[in-house]
């Protein structure tokens, strides 16, 4: 099904999506919306080393999952959030989109229980968790984890 990305690239990977995904964290974190051109800008880093199969298999496997959940969240899933992540699986790959996913959710995971211990567990229930910068994290951490394995 193709390399996740050409391990040669991963510096040029690195510096194209950080200011990517801290952008979009930032606009998040700020308007709890991500803009249409982050997601677009991230696919377009995708196709530096783009293999169809493979790229489209990244974007489903990241994606969909997020569209699903989205059906069922009652608008705590957004579009924002499933185009990232389909962006970012386009570029990753189905493996290390899923690592990204898991590593941002975790992360995610961890962040709720620490305001759940500090403020109750209804305080973070009803808190409003913007999702960019964890799942952000989470796709450092794969380009790290990826640059470090190689």
């Amino acid at each position: 099904m193709g390399q996740p990305f050409d391990m040669s690239s991963i510096p040029l990977h690195l510096w194209l999506l950080f200011p990517l995904l801290l952008w979009a964290s930032i606009r998040d974190l700020k308007t709890k919306q991500i803009p249409n051109a982050i997601p677009l800008s991230i696919s377009l880093v995708g196709l530096l080393h783009f293999s169809p199969l493979f790229s489209i298999a990244g974007l489903l496997c990241t994606g969909l999952p997020y569209w699903i959940g989205a059906i069922g969240s009652d608008g705590k899933i957004g579009g924002g959030d499933i185009k990232l992540m389909a962006a970012c699986g386009f570029v990753f790959g189905p493996i290390y989109g899923t690592l990204q996913s898991l590593f941002g959710l975790g992360f995610v995971l961890l962040f709720a229980i620490t305001i759940a211990f500090r403020h109750g567990f209804h305080s973070a229930k009803n808190t409003a968790i913007p999702l960019a910068p964890f799942l952000s994290a989470g796709g450092v951490a794969v380009v790290l984890l990826a640059y470090l394995a190689q």
